[in-house]
């Protein structure tokens, strides 16, 4: 099992892995994101579900978007919290693990709009208009990565965007096929327009600069009159950072 929040206080990812920081925090958001930014991915209210130590968010944010990040681990959220207002990550209560990377612009330099929460991303509910699972869907174990497929499309309205990357057939416990996810988006109501290997950026890994993944995009099917009456929405006029789990306890399920 994946502990996050040990890991941004400092302890193993998985137990016997060797320290070696925090290889997704490469001082700024991934080039996938950036690309998905430029091509016109992102639209309305974007969930980034598990979104670490929030580059990604805050590069949306900075861009003009309206963005909630979500993780599990409240250390990750702390940093990502101190980076948005350009406050040293070191200096937050939570301690854990400093960023060796430079400290973003501050929110108030940005013409977009960015909230915070600490949740489980396998809870997530509300009506997203586009949802980021960067590096995500890889860290759950394989029997709850098809939960974790619908509950992303619960939180996401009809003809919402998805913009997924997870690594491809690393060895375990990250090993995603392609067939798996193919089944797993696609069987939550997702309806996949793109799907090839890429890349991702990481830092601190001897040797290897990116590391192989699946680069998805998707648009949430139109939900069905059973589906709808069988899957309870979240009322939209709720702010979203009120609808996620606040349960830190909580297994760790994101990134």
């Amino acid at each position: 099992m994946v502990d996050f929040e040990g890991f941004y206080r400092g302890g193993p990812l998985v137990e016997g892995m060797p320290d070696v920081g925090v290889p997704w925090d490469i001082g700024g958001p991934q080039p996938a994101v950036v690309e998905w930014e430029a091509a016109g991915r992102f639209r309305g209210h974007v969930l980034d579900a598990g979104c670490g130590t929030g580059d990604n968010a805050i590069f949306l944010a900075a861009r003009g978007h309206r963005v909630t990040g979500v993780d599990i681990a409240p250390t990750a959220i702390d940093i990502a919290r101190s980076r948005a207002v350009g406050i040293d990550p070191d200096s937050t209560p939570s301690g854990g693990r400093a960023a060796p990377t430079p400290i973003i612009p501050a929110r108030s330099d940005t013409s977009g709009d960015l909230t915070w929460a600490v949740g489980d991303a396998a809870t997530l509910t509300g009506q997203f208009d586009t949802v980021l699972a960067s590096a995500l869907f890889h860290c759950l174990p394989p029997d709850r990565r098809p939960a974790l497929a619908r509950t992303l499309r619960n939180a996401a309205a009809d003809g919402a965007f998805l913009n997924l990357t997870c690594l491809a057939n690393l060895e375990a416990p990250f090993q995603v096929s392609e067939p798996e996810l193919r089944t797993a988006l696609t069987e939550a109501g997702w309806d996949i327009t793109r799907f090839e290997r890429g890349s991702v950026a990481v830092a601190g890994v001897p040797g290897l600069p990116t590391l192989p993944v699946w680069l998805v995009e998707a648009t949430a099917a139109k939900a069905t009159a059973t589906a709808t009456a069988t899957t309870p929405r979240a009322d939209p006029a709720t702010p979203p950072s009120t609808r996620v789990s606040s349960d830190p306890g909580a297994a760790p399920r994101s990134r």
